[in-house]
């Protein structure tokens, strides 16, 4: 597996930096958390330090929970985990962090979001709240993940993250899972400030009856990951 990732913090200086998107990435396991400034600093760090003990599987759902009794500070975040273990991906999700398996250009798979309501996404930290565990086998050479916080999936339709990607590697066969990552990342920027497009942010305002124009603004943390044969 070859893959790459971008952060790109949030475009409103009037936004106080009560909450922020970290992510951090060891060996074949990927940890993408938003929350509370100190706790998910804390929480990804502790993720990082108890998965490079690990030898050999790292089970998602068990260094999550483990990471969270080990973080010391009060708060609350979202938190998404994707490792490989061999041909199998497995995943943990709570909130609307989450990721896309593209193949052969179509979206194979979705992790979905866990909200209570709009605007209320599961928390670590929140106490009848509990994470998603995802299993998903055999994963093929060529297979495409695309991992994010809401702040990417706040503002890009999945199938607009799958055109985006297909149309990078188009352009170039063996592009960098970095430049890729940045591609995306800033699309949802832009977007994010867009006060005129359709987007799954407005998308769930108006089901939920409420009115929302555009984007939302907020950090925006994306990975690639490109599997290898």
């Amino acid at each position: 597996m070859i893959s790459g990732s971008k952060f790109i913090s949030s475009k409103d200086g009037k936004n106080p930096k009560t909450k922020r998107d970290v992510h951090v990435k060891v060996g074949q396991t990927f940890v993408i958390a938003h929350g509370s400034c100190q706790f998910v600093t804390d929480l990804v760090n502790n993720c990082f330090h108890i998965a490079n003990k690990i030898k050999g599987f790292i089970n998602p759902i068990d260094l999550l929970n483990h990471a969270y009794l080990e973080t010391k500070v009060p708060g609350s975040s979202t938190a998404c985990i994707i490792t490989l273990n061999e041909w199998c991906l497995h995943a943990v999700n709570m909130g609307d962090n989450g990721f896309i398996l593209l193949r052969n250009e179509e979206i194979l798979y979705e992790s979905p979001v866990q909200q209570h309501t709009y605007k209320t996404p599961y928390q670590l930290g929140k106490a009848n709240d509990s994470p998603e565990e995802i299993k998903l086998t055999e994963l093929e050479p060529g297979d495409i993940i695309i991992a994010g916080s809401a702040g990417l999936f706040n503002n890009l339709f999945t199938h607009e993250i799958k055109d985006l990607v297909i149309n990078e590697i188009r352009k170039d066969p063996a592009p960098s899972p970095d430049m890729i990552a940045a591609e995306i990342a800033k699309n949802a920027t832009e977007r994010s400030i867009d006060k005129c497009r359709f987007t799954p942010y407005s998308k769930a305002a108006w089901l939920a009856g409420k009115r929302h124009k555009g984007g939302k603004i907020g950090e925006v943390t994306a990975i690639f990951a490109f599997i290898l044969p």
